[in-house]
């Protein structure tokens, strides 16, 4: 049984999550039924995050154990191939025994993305969520340098969370605008159910003026969920990239924004027909 390390790109609009649940249309669920269709036995898929309904993800990753005995990249094409357009599988490699999607990541970069004009977007309706009004984006970003640091969350996470611990480490918290697009990333070695969207509404309603940018660094101290403000739509959440070493320790890699398109050798005839002809 050989260890692999998938790096999946996915549009989760039409997905209930990342995690499998009975009578759903998931992203583990249909990486497990991909999987099956080339092992020919069913393998766990293990996820570094539970990604939320609607959540897209440039760089998710995910870790399974599995009798394959081709390069990597055939078992790459081969996943592809065979999986719907909005699920492609970037990269697989070959890792030791005891590496382990989850357990093994030290930390996580996501982006919440908004389209800050008067008119929405037909095009990136399914990625960014539209924010028609003025906001006072120097106040939002002085109110998300608080979160930076190790931190009881309590605050931002969902009721019911089954985390056993609402501390997280924040290492980065920061606006970018470009022209009509203002994106929020933040790093952290973990995140609680979510916390993103809990803490953008609330970055929002300071842009908005209705809280103080003081008001976050409040919130975050009291704990008390209902403080906060409400959890926003998830479509604008994208899970950017999971870290296995020390965040900084490495240049970071730029991460192209659009989906991979197969090649003609990652058609399903091609490949498929590449495996049974070794078998």
């Amino acid at each position: 049984m050989t260890t692999f390390k998938l790096t999946i790109e996915y549009d989760g609009t039409d997905y209930h999550g990342w995690q499998v649940q009975p009578g759903m249309t998931t992203i583990q669920g249909t990486l497990q039924g991909a999987v099956a269709r080339i092992v020919g036995k069913n393998a766990h898929v293990m996820g570094a995050g539970r990604t939320d309904a609607g959540v897209h993800a440039l760089g998710q990753v995910a870790s399974l154990r599995a009798e394959f005995h081709h390069p990597p990249d055939t078992f790459r094409r081969a996943l592809t191939s065979v999986l719907p357009p909005d699920i492609v599988v970037t990269a697989v490699e070959e890792m030791d025994d005891d590496f382990h999607a989850q357990h093994s990541a030290q930390w996580k970069r996501y982006r919440y993305s908004l389209l800050t004009r008067r008119y929405p977007s037909a095009l990136e309706r399914r990625y960014t969520l539209f924010v028609p009004y003025p906001l006072q984006t120097d106040a939002m970003a002085d109110a998300a340098g608080s979160l930076v640091g190790t931190h009881d969350f309590s605050a931002f996470q969902a009721a019911h969370s089954s985390a056993e611990s609402p501390v997280r480490t924040v290492l980065v918290a920061e606006f970018r605008q470009e022209g009509d697009h203002l994106s929020f990333e933040i790093v952290a070695n973990g995140f609680l159910r979510h916390m993103i969207r809990i803490i953008m509404g609330t970055l929002l309603d300071i842009g908005r003026g209705r809280l103080q940018s003081e008001a976050l660094k409040v919130i975050l101290e009291g704990t008390d969920r209902k403080r906060a403000s409400k959890t926003i739509s998830s479509h604008g959440l994208c899970l950017l990239e999971v870290g296995y070493h020390p965040f900084g320790l490495h240049a970071e890699k730029k991460r192209s924004a659009i989906s991979a398109q197969p090649s003609a050798s990652d058609k399903a005839g091609d490949v498929l027909e590449e495996l049974r002809a070794d078998r």
